[in-house]
């Protein structure tokens, strides 16, 4: 297995983790993933988020204010 894939494991967020971090209900995490909003990763029945993914999604997620 490669190292880049072992990092990665180890970064990876439970749907209650990305709740606390993201300050949200965790009702909003799973209506997220059911509708694909959110990069995720399923092992059967199990989710999980790849901080790499999230940090990555947060970032395209950001508006840029205009300047006066």
């Amino acid at each position: 297995m490669k190292e880049d894939t072992l990092n990665n494991i180890e970064g990876l967020l439970t749907a209650d983790e990305l709740a606390d971090i993201l300050k949200v209900k965790i009702s909003t995490i799973r209506e997220w993933t059911h509708t694909n909003y959110v990069p995720h990763i399923k092992f059967g029945r199990l989710v999980r988020f790849s901080v790499h993914d999230i940090t990555k999604w947060l970032e395209e997620k950001k508006v840029q204010s205009n300047a006066f």
